[in-house]
């Protein structure tokens, strides 16, 4: 008889077909008895049978990138399609010092490697320089005479080294011992048996247009979660020969621990005339506080990217190729949101717009954003042209009303209003808000806030939206704020505090609504509005904007750079286009606990219950 057809691998449903395998058969009739011999016999077969199947069944899952879920098998397949998983990164600071000298010395260098420490509240970290750096002397307008090391990179973790002597009679692997290496940071140098100057070789990133001579790597990941190295085969690349010798220097990082280091202090060393000068103090600027550091690329992201970097093929022309490369060039982005110019308002033909939030800090520096302008420009079609902005942040301002039932909860009212904020805070950090691309979703937050206790009978939240307008102090200039939402009608306007050039610094001025549109200026005197301007500006509804005419501002209340508006949506569902990030900022979230006194019983008629308005 044959032997039943399979259609689950479950462990009693196997041993139920072995039974009835066996019950076709007149050899055995103890098979069925849970006590005899033959019965153990089959529980042993069901059991191996078992995990024969399930052993199969992860195999064959490893085989298919959808489906991997061990690193070395997902980096294995990665490399069939010509991916390099990233390693983990180094944080990068930039500063600048001033290191006064005697009369004797006519510069300085500074030695790579180990020269500063770092610290932030994760703690103090290492920052190496990678290359020395040499500096003239000069006399200062102060007639102070020094050596300025201006705008210098510096990278967070332990400059180290390893040699590798080639034998070509064995079969050597060319590895950086350590998992947290930033490959992206390593010098890797040849000295060729038959040349007398070491080389220092490059990394190719394909083999387009490589010769036979070219000296080169490539780089990929073994299964110890380690990096590689790959040198050419005398066709694409010099072939190591025997008795060279490679060194590598790389840095070994704290990965994204290390980020948001603001305070620097020097460890290094200065060479002048072979003479080495240890107990210097200079004075360190931070121009740039350090970022950049992150974790290897996981399983996840490697799975996401390795497909669409392959059909990428390294040239962005689709969004989707921007977003691969973008991720790759700069791996330290929380969100990240590309449009073309055509859908930018107003359009600009010829543009692709890259709006980046790194980890840690609401903007990239300034030479962050240039260098990932100059990388992603390497792959771009040539008539267009990619630019780097900061995120247009939206920030919700929640205004809530609970009202409890005191007979149903053991919180206080002051505790059911805590609670309620701390909900409305998770909210903003777990339901699509916090990124680009994000959708404030009303009626769930009202939900969640009625089922933050048991006691809550209901809740009335009031939504405005709020936009920061960075102000150019002391410069004629006019300015829009682009909510990217409509503004209901019904709205009013309130701004934070300002004061214009040319009138008296102790008068406080702030914009409001005028009219059916429009925007004025004012200041409060004695108790009094007083108008400065009632044609200051207006309001476009439906486009969502409020156009600011030109005026000089001199200063912001409080020594801030920005003017906050704070207006009331048409919708109360929030929605984040382009460049806009959607945020719930603590400080912006109000909540205020109100007894039911319909539902508490207090009194039965509702008399002096009156509902807050909506």
């Amino acid at each position: 008889m044959a032997f039943n057809t399979i259609t689950n691998l479950d462990f009693e449903n196997i041993k139920q077909s072995l039974k009835a395998y066996l019950r076709a058969s007149d050899t055995f009739s103890d098979y069925n008895f849970e006590g005899s011999v033959l019965t153990q016999l089959i529980d042993v077969l069901s059991y191996n049978t078992y995990y024969s199947a399930l052993n199969a069944n992860l195999i064959a899952n490893e085989v298919f990138f959808d489906s991997a879920s061990i690193r070395d098998n997902v980096v294995s397949l990665a490399s069939l399609i010509g991916y390099t998983p990233r390693s983990s990164k180094s944080a990068k600071a930039t500063i600048s010092m001033d290191v006064p000298v005697s009369p004797q010395i006519g510069a300085f260098t500074l030695k790579k490697g180990e020269s500063f420490i770092g610290s932030n509240e994760n703690g103090s970290f290492v920052y190496s320089t990678l290359d020395d750096i040499t500096r003239e002397a000069f006399v200062d307008v102060d007639g102070v005479r020094k050596v300025r090391f201006s705008d210098i990179d510096i990278y967070q973790g332990n400059l180290l080294s390893i040699v590798y002597n080639i034998d070509t009679s064995t079969r050597q692997s060319i590895i950086i011992p350590s998992a947290n290496a930033d490959v992206d940071l390593i010098t890797v140098i040849v000295n060729q048996d038959n040349y007398n100057v070491p080389i220092t070789y490059k990394k190719a990133e394909s083999i387009t247009g490589l010769s036979s001579d070219d000296t080169i790597y490539w780089i990929q990941e073994n299964k110890n979660e380690q990096f590689e190295l790959l040198f050419g085969d005398d066709v694409f690349g010099r072939k190591l020969q025997n008795n060279d010798s490679v060194t590598i220097e790389y840095i070994v990082n704290n990965q994204d621990e290390a980020n948001q280091c603001s305070l620097f202090e020097f460890t290094g060393v200065f060479k002048y005339n072979n003479q080495f000068f240890e107990n210097v103090t200079p004075t360190i600027t931070v121009v740039n506080p350090s970022s950049g550091g992150a974790l290897p690329q996981s399983i996840t992201s490697i799975k996401y990217l390795a497909p669409r970097s392959y059909s990428a093929q390294q040239r962005a022309v689709t969004v989707r190729d921007y977003e691969t490369l973008v991720t790759q060039l700069y791996p330290n982005l929380e969100a990240l949101s590309i449009y073309g110019g055509e859908d930018a308002s107003p359009p600009q033909y010829g543009k692709v717009f890259i709006a980046a939030k790194p980890f840690g800090a609401d903007k990239m520096t300034t030479t962050a954003k240039m260098n990932l302008t100059k990388a992603i420009r390497e792959y771009t079609i040539l008539s267009v042209i990619p630019e780097v902005i900061d995120p247009s942040y939206i920030f919700l301002e929640v205004d809530s009303y609970v009202y409890y039932n005191n007979s149903k909860s053991r919180r206080t009212p002051q505790q059911i209003a805590e609670v309620s904020r701390i909900v409305i805070q998770k909210f903003g950090e777990d339901n699509d808000l916090d990124r680009f691309n994000g959708k404030f979703k009303y009626s769930k937050l009202v939900a969640e806030i009625d089922s933050t206790d048991p006691g809550i009978t209901s809740n009335i939240t009031k939504i405005r939206i709020k936009k920061n307008m960075p102000v150019l102090s002391n410069v004629f200039a006019s300015y829009e704020i682009c909510y990217g939402n409509r503004i209901s009608d019904d709205t009013d306007l309130i701004s934070s505090g300002f004061k214009i050039t040319g009138e008296d610094t102790t008068n406080v001025y702030y914009f409001e609504k005028y009219g059916v549109s429009g925007l004025a200026i004012f200041k409060i005197s004695g108790g009094e509005k007083i108008y400065w301007s009632k044609n200051a500006g207006t309001i476009d509804y439906k486009k969502g904007e409020i156009n600011i005419n030109a005026i000089n501002i001199n200063s912001v209340v409080g020594n801030l750079e920005t003017i906050s508006f704070s207006i009331i949506p048409k919708s109360n569902d929030i929605i984040a286009l382009r460049d806009l990030y959607i945020s719930v900022k603590p400080e912006d979230i109000r909540v205020t606990s109100i007894l039911d006194t319909i539902s508490s019983a207090n009194r039965t008629s509702g008399v002096g219950q009156i509902p807050v308005s909506s």
